[in-house]
């Protein structure tokens, strides 16, 4: 009766572990999928701002360049 009542609790933990594991595994692979997701949008937002500088970066040099030229005259 006690052995049967141990592996009963035994099982039941088991049982409880499992699910836990189960949770855990599910929450891991929807956090992985909100992370590409969110890298995804990240890297377009880099590409972006990357190419706004590379813009303003030109502009500053004629600008740097104009004032050269009328520093000159």
């Amino acid at each position: 009766m006690r052995l049967a009542h141990a592996l009963d609790r035994i099982d039941a933990a088991l049982s409880r572990l499992e699910v836990a594991a189960t949770t855990r595994v599910q929450g891991a692979e929807m956090d992985q999928g909100r992370l590409t997701a969110e890298l995804r949008e990240l890297r377009g937002k880099n590409s972006t701002l990357q190419s706004e500088a590379r813009n303003v970066a030109a502009r500053r040099d004629s600008v740097i360049e104009r004032l050269k030229i009328v520093a000159e005259s």
